[in-house]
């Protein structure tokens, strides 16, 4: 019997009626380690005023090694009416921030992403040339963000989830030891928004008193019309770039 002659005949499965409400009621309940609060941010440099709130689960990812970082990620399932995107940031109402790393898959009752932990707030610079008038002086713009070190800052404390590549590592010449040292390739993921999509290569930050420079970035985590995604920087760490304080 084909389907179309099951769905005539009304011998067929039917989902029970109550399959959404009965979801929606489960999030509201208190289920500590499970059911939590967040708040939605579409865009961390302009964040909606007063902020989305919406009721979530999170669940672990137990069918990954450490390696895959499923001990940085869950799993997030939220209501189907809620607009949720690949590359939002949610804050869980203890304060963790989490980017949606996943596309987001549609269930019978819910919507479904991988919500990453954010280990970090990162600041990207761009060296910067001051424009000179005929003369060689320098003409100071208004309205230009220089770092302490006088650099161009791009993207400004964004949340952001980095990694260490776990393969084979390249290795440099050190200033403060003799000999060479490793130089893990590091991927950084963030927001894709009108800020972020300026990075470059050749931009810098910085991870822990060390600094690094972007050697590469990629886009293919952002949907096609550029409106929502993930962008990630691959970085390599400078030579001698310890930054002191």
């Amino acid at each position: 019997m084909t389907y179309n002659q099951q769905a005539y005949n009304g011998d067929r499965f039917l989902d029970p009626e109550t399959l959404y409400s009965d979801w929606k009621n489960e999030l509201l309940e208190y289920k500590p380690g499970v059911n939590y609060t967040f708040e939605m941010i579409h865009d961390w440099y302009n964040r909606q005023t007063p902020g989305l709130f919406f009721r979530g689960q999170q669940t672990p990812i137990d069918w990954k090694s450490k390696i895959g970082n499923s001990d940085m990620s869950t799993n997030l399932k939220v209501e189907r009416t809620l607009e949720i995107h690949k590359g939002d940031y949610v804050i869980r109402e203890d304060g963790v921030v989490f980017l949606c790393s996943w596309n987001v898959m549609n269930h019978a009752n819910n919507l479904a992403t991988q919500s990453t932990e954010c280990n970090n707030y990162l600041t990207f610079t761009r060296k910067y040339e001051a424009p000179t008038d005929e003369n060689g002086f320098v003409i100071h713009k208004t309205g230009v963000d220089l770092d302490k070190r006088g650099r161009l800052v791009i993207v400004d404390n964004i949340p952001a989830s980095w990694t260490l590549y776990q393969g084979r590592p390249d290795y440099s010449a050190s200033t403060a030891i003799p000999g060479i040292t490793p130089n893990d390739l590091i991927t950084v993921s963030l927001q894709w928004n009108d800020k972020t999509k300026q990075l470059m290569i050749d931009d810098e930050f910085v991870i822990h008193k060390f600094t690094y420079r972007a050697v590469d970035i990629s886009t293919a985590e952002v949907d096609i019309h550029k409106k929502h995604g993930v962008i990630v920087v691959y970085g390599k760490r400078v030579q001698g770039g310890v930054v002191n304080g």
